[in-house]
């Protein structure tokens, strides 16, 4: 079985099918620069996936610039998270399309577009903050799907002076919801966790934490060719 992504990246996104999406900063530069951005983007992804209709991006960035996205009304969901990462200067995320109401293409748009208005706002710059458009690779078998996740909740090991059991420390991502350590409405864990049946949280700490596979995670779960961190 081909364990390598496909180097096409997908712009029509399929009902049912596993995607993993990633962007970085224009010119490498940070993009979340203190705890209030990386909850903003947080918040503002929370907010697009449960609220797919969306409101106004000007009103969006004004309760942004607070942190306080707050009275959201749930709508059927489109798209599903399963894993995530925020890095300073670039964003790991594993979705699933559910329907195409509000398709990823939508979500992205709809999320980047928002955390770039606050951004700009917030550090007085002008332009754009990303690298171009999202990237995105569908996933093409049970192999990579497996190990996207774990390829996604070790990536903090790229900073200084992070180990896999300091994994955990690390609040900018999904991992602490798998352990039992937080809770997001709009986070799909247990597709991950069911696999497991003694101690499912203990179980997947004890997968992502290990590194005897490491060298082959980053193959299958992104373009080499484009993307490396």
């Amino acid at each position: 079985m081909e364990l390598m992504p496909s180097l096409y990246y997908q712009r029509v996104f399929v009902p049912g099918c596993y995607y993993h999406v990633y962007n970085r900063g224009a010119h490498q530069q940070n993009i979340f620069q203190d705890d209030q951005d990386y909850q903003t983007f947080t918040e503002i992804l929370g907010y697009y996936l449960i609220h797919p209709s969306g409101i106004a991006q000007s009103i969006l960035n004004r309760k942004a610039k607070d942190c306080k996205v707050t009275n959201l009304v749930k709508d059927p969901p489109s798209c599903a998270v399963l894993a995530y990462c925020l890095m300073p200067n670039h964003f790991h995320l594993m979705l699933k399309q559910l329907s195409q109401e509000l398709t990823i293409s939508d979500l992205m748009r709809r999320v980047s577009i928002g955390y770039a208005m606050y951004y700009n706002d917030r550090y007085h710059h002008s332009g754009t903050i990303f690298q171009g458009r999202y990237k995105n690779i569908l996933i093409t078998n049970e192999y990579q799907w497996v190990y996207l996740s774990k390829y996604i909740h070790r990536n903090p090991m790229h900073l200084q002076s992070y180990e896999p059991c300091k994994l955990l420390n690390y609040t900018y991502s999904s991992y602490p919801n798998y352990l039992g350590k937080r809770q997001n409405d709009w986070l799909d864990t247990s597709t991950f966790l069911d696999r497991y049946h003694k101690n499912p949280p203990q179980e997947y700490q004890d997968f992502v934490e290990d590194g005897g596979d490491v060298g082959n995670i980053e193959k299958i779960t992104i373009d080499v060719n484009e993307e490396q961190g």
